[in-house]
C-alpha cells in the first residue's frame, strides 16, 4: 500500500484564513463586549462607593456639633456647596487649671485623641463647672507634656492662655474639647467635580475625598427642627443630597458608552444637643 502526500491547496488555505478570520471577529467582539460590562459593573460599584465616602465623611463631621452661647457653633461657615466646622481631634476631663496650663487625667477613660495635638493648628474648648454653663474657647500655645495632676495622677499638661475670671470657672471636672477648623465643600479639578477636604489652619490645599460628581453635585440645606431654613445657632439638622457620576460621564479615563450614568445619594443629620 502506498502513501500520497499532497499539501493544502490555494483555496483550502484562503478558507482556513476566512475562517480563522470570522472566528477572530466573533471572539472580539465578545470580549469587547465583556469587558465594557465589567467596566460598567466596576464604574457602577466605584460611584456607589463615592456616594457612601461623601456622605459618611460629611455625617460624621456633623453628628458631634452642636452650638454654645460662649464659645458659639460648631458649624461655623455654611454654604449651598459646602460648610466649615469644628472637627474634634481629643477629648478629655481637667483634673486642674490656670490661666496658662490646663491639667487633663492621662489615661482611658479620661483622655482620649486621634492625634498628635499641634500648636496653632488645634485649639481647646473648656467647660465651665463654676457660674453658668458654657464653653470657653482658648488656643493651644504648645506642644502637650506629661505631669502630674494635684492627687499624683498622671496628667497631659497643654500650655494656654485664658482669662482670670474664666479660670475661675473652669477646673477639677471640666470636660475638655480638642478642635481644628476643617472645610468640606464640592471644588472643580481636571476637568471633573469632586468633594474635599481641607485643614483651614494649615493654609494646605484641598484634598479630593470622593468623585466624580455633577457640577452640583452637593447641596446642602440648613434648617431648625420646623424644618425652617437657618443660620449660626439655630441651625439643628443639615440635610445633604450628593449627585455622583460614573467615572467616563464625569470625564476620567477613557471615553466610550456606559451604561450607568449618574445616582444620587440623600441623608439628613441632626446636630447635638439641639432643643
Amino acid at each position: 500500500m502506498s502513501l500520497t502526500r499532497r499539501g493544502f491547496t490555494l483555496v483550502e488555505l484562503l478558507i482556513a484564513a476566512m475562517i480563522s478570520g470570522v472566528l477572530a471577529v466573533l471572539t472580539g467582539g465578545l470580549v469587547a463586549a465583556s469587558a465594557s460590562r465589567l467596566r460598567d459593573r466596576s464604574e457602577r460599584m466605584a460611584l456607589e462607593q463615592s456616594l457612601r465616602v461623601s456622605l459618611g465623611a460629611a455625617a460624621a463631621m456633623l453628628e458631634p456639633l452642636g452650638a454654645d452661647s460662649g464659645a458659639g457653633p460648631d458649624l461655623s461657615q455654611t454654604a449651598p456647596g459646602g460648610f466649615v466646622a469644628r472637627v474634634f481631634r481629643a477629648t478629655g476631663v481637667l483634673c486642674a487649671a490656670t490661666p496658662n496650663m490646663l491639667q487633663v487625667r492621662a489615661g482611658v477613660p479620661w483622655w482620649r485623641s486621634v492625634r498628635g495635638l499641634v500648636a496653632g493648628r488645634d485649639s481647646l474648648l473648656i467647660a465651665t463647672v463654676g457660674g453658668a454653663d458654657r464653653w470657653i474657647a482658648a488656643p493651644l500655645l504648645g506642644a502637650p507634656a506629661f505631669g502630674a495632676c494635684p492627687d499624683g495622677s498622671a496628667a497631659v499638661l497643654l500650655p494656654t492662655v485664658i482669662s482670670a475670671v474664666a479660670a475661675a470657672q473652669i477646673g477639677a471636672g471640666s470636660p475638655l474639647r480638642v478642635f481644628e477648623p476643617v472645610e468640606l465643600r464640592i471644588y472643580a479639578s481636571g476637568g471633573a467635580s469632586w468633594i474635599g477636604l481641607r485643614q483651614l489652619q494649615t493654609g494646605e490645599a484641598i484634598q479630593p475625598l470622593a468623585g466624580p460628581f455633577t457640577g452640583a453635585g452637593l447641596a446642602l440645606g440648613y434648617t431648625d427642627w420646623s424644618a425652617v431654613p437657618a443660620s449660626g445657632s439655630a441651625v439643628a439638622q443639615v440635610t445633604l443630597l450628593v449627585r455622583g457620576l460614573t467615572a467616563r460621564d464625569g470625564g476620567v479615563g477613557m471615553a466610550g458608552p456606559s451604561a450607568v450614568h449618574a445616582d444620587s445619594a440623600m441623608l439628613a443629620v441632626s446636630l447635638r444637643g439641639r432643643p
